[in-house]
């Protein structure tokens, strides 16, 4: 009741109040105008609100915050995805799921008769390499072998690779198809084969690697083997070709000395002398005994003839003996200048027989010269090629291993998880860079 007493007055006076400004509207309209205009020339002032920019400053921080937060996340999230997921993947396969893999090997050294090895230094090995047919050309020869088609055929008629390769207990990422091509073959023999040079050694070596110890011995023993053909096919190309021209010259001597032989095998039969020269010089003595003959016959006629008639007999029977020593002469004489159709001579009589006899010895012994220094110079040639012949010196065979070399376990994954790292450092730092390029 107070309550509702005290409620009453106020209100009366709240209406009265209410009444009063109807009344008096008009003057306190007059009044708020003139009021409206001094408050327009005079300065304003805004109360401050605290509340209103606290929420403003929280609203923005909120605004900034919320953005961190989502990099933050993605961050995180690709961090999983790219290093940590990857390394426990990679961990998983090196340390459970890897097969082991033994290693075995051999060490060996391209060598000549003489002994002589290759300089180590840069342009020794320039220089080596350039020449054909030396022993580091050879060496580099049998490191490409190694990795070639033909090696891998002839150690597939030997051994079952494609069963050593395609056990059931290897993993699926070593594991050969039974049924792939030679191509394949070739391609996984490549990763399974490691051949290496040092040039300063010039030691060759190579490394085999299978899924058990017997595999990995039988296999490199076949290595050696067929490396050891492939230098030996080389030595003998080789020394073929080194003799090959001494040969020919051999042959063509021989040839041309077949050739003039049977010339003067020809000639003689042709000529019924053996030895012309012998006939010409019988022929030349009776020729001048015949004359001196007659020289002498002639001067006992003249002696005669100053003391004796033409009727004498001792002047008519030395007369006789001249007429046929004169008649023998003329014979003789004829037998040397006298014309014979014989192809092989290039005119007729004695003169022209040892002419064309003289040549034909004179070629005949050239070529017997000729066909002992080429028969020289092929011995020279076989006896360097010989010097100079290469084989392949094994001074470390393979043996059966004991201990499963490959994989690094625990150094794979490692290397996995940096790698992994360092590939998602470096595309977060792009995206980085991106962002910043962009703004």
């Amino acid at each position: 009741m107070s309550d509702n007493a005290e409620a009453k007055p106020v209100d009366t006076k709240a209406s009265g109040v209410a009444a009063l400004k109807e009344k008096t509207g008009v003057k306190e309209a007059s009044a708020g105008g003139q009021v409206a205009d001094k408050a327009a020339k005079e300065p304003r002032v805004v109360p401050l609100r605290i509340d209103r920019a606290a929420a403003a400053i929280v609203r923005k921080a909120e605004q900034n915050i919320r953005p961190q937060g989502v990099r933050r996340l993605i961050l995180k999230a690709s961090f999983v995805l790219c290093v940590l997921i990857p390394t426990l993947l990679g961990a998983a396969y090196f340390l459970l799921i890897a097969s082991d893999r033994y290693v075995a090997g051999a060490s060996f050294s391209v060598r000549s008769m003489d002994n002589t090895v290759p300089g180590g230094d840069l342009m020794g090995t320039v220089s080596s390499l350039s020449s054909v047919g030396t022993t580091t050309t050879d060496s580099f020869i049998l490191l490409r072998y190694l990795h070639s088609r033909e090696i891998v055929e002839k150690v597939e008629k030997e051994f079952d690779l494609r069963a050593a390769f395609s056990r059931p207990g290897v993993d699926f990422a070593y594991r050969l198809d039974p049924q792939a091509p030679i191509e394949d073959l070739v391609g996984y023999w490549r990763d399974m084969v490691s051949p290496s040079y040092d040039n300063t050694s010039a030691i060759s070596k190579f490394e085999v690697q299978a899924f058990t110890p017997a595999d990995a011995e039988a296999i490199a023993a076949l290595v050696v083997k067929h490396s050891q053909d492939l230098i030996n096919r080389l030595s003998v190309r080789a020394r073929e070709d080194a003799v090959q021209f001494a040969k020919r010259e051999t042959a063509s001597a021989e040839l041309r000395l077949k050739v003039i032989r049977d010339r003067m095998r020809q000639f003689r039969t042709s000529s019924s002398a053996i030895d012309p020269a012998a006939s010409a010089a019988a022929q030349v003595e009776l020729v001048a005994s015949i004359e001196g003959r007659l020289v002498e016959l002639r001067a006992r006629l003249g002696t005669l003839e100053s003391s004796l008639s033409d009727d004498a007999p001792s002047v008519v029977q030395l007369r006789k003996q001249i007429a046929a020593l004169e008649q023998q002469l003329i014979e003789k004489q004829t037998e040397v200048n006298e014309d014979v159709p014989d192809p092989l001579r290039s005119g007729g009589g004695l003169s022209a027989l040892l002419s064309d006899y003289e040549k034909l010895k004179v070629d005949l012994e050239f070529a017997q010269k000729a066909y002992a220094a080429s028969l020289s110079a092929l011995e020279r040639a076989r006896a360097e090629a010989d010097r100079q012949q290469r084989f392949l010196a094994v001074f470390e065979s393979p043996s059966v291993p004991e201990l499963a070399l490959y994989p690094y376990r625990y150094i794979d994954t490692a290397l996995v998880f940096i790698v992994s790292l360092i590939l998602w450092g470096s595309g977060v730092l792009l995206t980085h860079v991106v962002e910043d390029n962009l703004k």
